[in-house]
């Protein structure tokens, strides 16, 4: 009878002790993931970034190549200037 008591204690300390195992499995898959989705979204902003600076450098780019040699204040959409008081 006290080698089924110990059998059964035993066993369910072994249980209770696996216990946390499984939480940091858990735990891990769900760092994991929250990793995943960050570098999703960084890459996702990385090339959102990249596009719009290449569009205005292109703009800019544009401007300088087409601009004459006195041009009007208007040129490459820079608004005219206020005129002051």
């Amino acid at each position: 009878m006290l080698d089924f008591v110990s059998a059964a204690l035993a066993s369910g300390r072994a249980r209770l002790s696996a216990a946390p195992d499984r939480e940091a499995g858990v735990t891990a898959v769900e760092y994991a993931l929250m990793v995943a989705i960050i570098a999703v979204l960084l890459v996702g902003a990385y090339f959102t970034l990249f596009d719009t600076i290449r569009q205005r450098f292109s703009s800019v780019s544009d401007c300088v190549a087409n601009a004459p040699a006195n041009p009007a204040p208007a040129a490459c959409g820079n608004p005219p200037p206020t005129p002051r008081s």
